[in-house]
């Protein structure tokens, strides 16, 4: 399965990313190339091969979650440009 130009533009623009016609170019060269090499798994014979999968439970190696409070929130706030009195400004990225 091969994607034109057209889709990749479509998908970047859902992405939010403006691409040049050369960044375009590159990014479905990049994206048709990566697909092709997907496609060759097809060929493989995979009928004796057993399914991969974890049937016993894992240990999580990380720690467990626990909220801190930070020490020190207006010097946090102050030093931050994108604030509004005690909340950070995020930019709008959804149109209305």
């Amino acid at each position: 399965m091969k994607l034109t130009s057209e889709q990749v533009n479509d998908i970047a623009l859902e992405s939010r990313l403006l691409l040049t016609e050369q960044e375009l170019a590159g990014a479905v060269r990049y994206i048709n190339n990566f697909l092709e090499m997907l496609d060759r798994f097809k060929e493989l014979d995979l009928k004796d091969v057993e399914p991969f999968s974890f049937a016993e439970a894992i240990e999580c190696p990380l720690r467990d979650d626990t909220v801190i409070a930070f020490k020190d929130n207006e010097a946090i706030l102050h030093e931050s440009e994108h604030v509004d009195g005690p909340y950070f400004k995020v930019p709008r990225i959804m149109e209305e």
